[in-house]
């Protein structure tokens, strides 16, 4: 029956004419199915499935960090059937799924195979966020859609500012490099001690928000929140700047992925 490599070879030719893209070999998913088909020889060939966190667990222990998985249980004899009609499972042909993992143990002329299809944190955190990779563009959209906002209460404009910009950007970086979430620093400076210290004399407001992954989502978020939203449609404001850190914190735990947001109101100078 074939190696890993060979399943692989056979599972990217399926993947490939349904249009999915190829599977990843992945070493600690290897791991994982092939302590699954040796328990499942031990305790004497009973294909059963164990729970989805057991499985879960298993994986955090080797250090996969995983979205999603699932797996799928082949018991192949001498007069097996092609894989095309053998394994049936939904995430051969999903292509969120990129890594595999294959488990192998025989005894009594028949093998079991463990397959592992992996969905990795990094993987669904690249695709989602995708789309806040051009920072000027998300940028002018949220100031877009304040300015909606404000103009639907009778509200002017805000104007673009660039060193409030770099106040936001500084304190979303900050909090994604140090993992904490808070209008305060670990050393207590609140936003407008920030922004004095980045040159920026009169007082500023200051809406976060995370794991939102669009302009549109985030923006709802504060609008919302009557907190957030009262530094949204404030009447004294005449700017505004906008930070956004996208990552894997420092000292965050294996896929402690973030995206968070900061929105500075200032009244000019």
């Amino acid at each position: 029956m074939p190696w890993p490599e060979e399943w692989l070879t056979r599972f990217n030719q399926e993947r490939a004419q349904a249009g999915a893209p190829p599977l990843r070999p992945c070493p600690v998913l290897n791991q994982v199915a092939q302590q699954q088909a040796e328990e499942m020889v031990r305790d004497g060939w009973h294909l059963r499935s164990p729970s989805t966190q057991a499985i879960s667990e298993q994986l955090q222990r080797v250090g996969y960090s995983a979205h999603s998985w699932r797996e799928s249980v082949l018991l192949a004899t001498p007069e097996a059937m092609p894989v095309s009609r053998e394994v049936r499972s939904e995430a051969l042909l999903n292509g969120s799924f990129r890594d595999l993992g294959v488990g192998t143990a025989a005894a009594n002329g028949a093998t079991i195979h463990v397959f592992l299809f992996g969905w990795h944190k990094g993987d669904f955190f690249a695709r989602a966020t995708a789309g806040l990779m051009d920072k000027a563009r998300v940028q002018a959209e949220m100031l877009s859609g304040v300015n909606a906002a404000r103009r639907r209460s009778g509200l002017p404009p805000l104007a673009p500012n660039p060193l409030l910009d770099r106040v936001s950007q500084e304190h979303a970086e900050d909090m994604l490099r140090r993992s904490y979430f808070g209008h305060w620093t670990p050393e207590g400076l609140g936003p407008s001690d920030r922004a004095r210290a980045d040159g920026y004399r009169p007082g500023i407001g200051e809406n976060i928000v995370e794991q939102r992954f669009s302009t549109q989502e985030a923006l709802e978020a504060w609008l919302d929140s009557p907190g957030h939203r009262k530094n949204i449609l404030d009447p004294g404001c005449r700017e505004m700047g906008l930070g956004l850190a996208v990552g894997e914190g420092y000292d965050a735990a294996p896929g402690g992925y973030r995206v968070i947001w900061v929105q500075s109101f200032g009244r000019g100078r």
